[in-house]
């Protein structure tokens, strides 16, 4: 391969995992060239952007490059924004890449989701040590006036849970799955994310920085307004049967 088709491949494959927020810094970056993205690369908190501006410098030699990459990648962001919405159904990965470009990081669909809402979130999780980027874009939604509910594990409730409940400081609606109303050694496991009531997100990954960009990991993104009600209303059905409850 040429310098240049590794180049169109990297941005290609960059523009496909990552949000867009993150696409446009460092398709910024790219403009200033090599320089912009070492910059980048230095101050950016996410594993993955750091690991795409690496990777991006290894094949921009001067500005033509630096443009040509930054166009690249705003070029396939917005096409595969535009592949996405017509899609149903998308297959969610946290971990090593491998020959087959058939999905996306876990980190950027939820952060993806959370700024798409505009009525309720709903997100269920069993350990929840929530990166800064993730309670900042929930702190954002609430205060878009996002109703935003979650449900997580408890020690209070599962004696073996030493985890992190997390979210401490948002104004949320916080529920819990009481002791009394489980099975002995029962544990919430559940690991999901709905939007609106429109679209979910069903996997393996917790809500946790190690979740969304170290572990591996996967989950299923629906697009379906009627699974992903239905997922919403069983919630709701428990929490008014009282097998949910809200706490302080």
């Amino acid at each position: 391969m040429t310098p240049t088709d590794l180049l169109e491949e990297a941005a290609v494959e960059i523009a496909e995992r990552l949000p867009y927020a993150d696409i446009t810094q460092i398709a910024h970056a790219c403009r200033v060239g090599r320089a912009g993205l070492r910059a980048l690369e230095a101050k950016a908190a996410g594993i993955a952007v750091r690991a795409a501006c690496q990777r991006l410098r290894g094949h921009i030699a001067n500005d033509v490059d630096g443009r040509y990459a930054a166009g690249l990648l705003i070029g396939a962001a917005k096409a595969r924004q535009t592949l996405r919405s017509e899609r149903e159904v998308d297959v969610v990965w946290t971990g090593p890449s491998s020959a087959v470009q058939t999905a996306r990081l876990t980190t950027a669909v939820v952060s993806e989701l959370i700024d798409s809402a505009t009525t309720e979130l709903l997100l269920v999780s069993y350990a929840s040590y929530p990166p800064a980027s993730l309670s900042a874009a929930l702190a954002s939604a609430a205060t878009r006036g996002v109703e935003v509910s979650l449900l997580l594990e408890q020690q209070t409730d599962n004696p073996r849970f030493t985890g992190s409940t997390g979210f401490s400081r948002l104004p949320v609606t916080r529920l819990r799955w009481p002791a009394q109303h489980r099975e002995p050694g029962a544990a919430l496991h559940a690991k999901i994310i709905v939007v609106d009531r429109q679209v979910a997100l069903i996997g393996s990954a917790n809500l946790t920085g190690h979740a969304f960009e170290k572990n591996f990991e996967c989950g299923i993104l629906l697009r379906d307004a009627s699974s992903a009600r239905a997922i919403a209303d069983h919630i709701d059905s428990l929490r008014e049967a009282g097998v949910l409850t809200v706490t302080g």
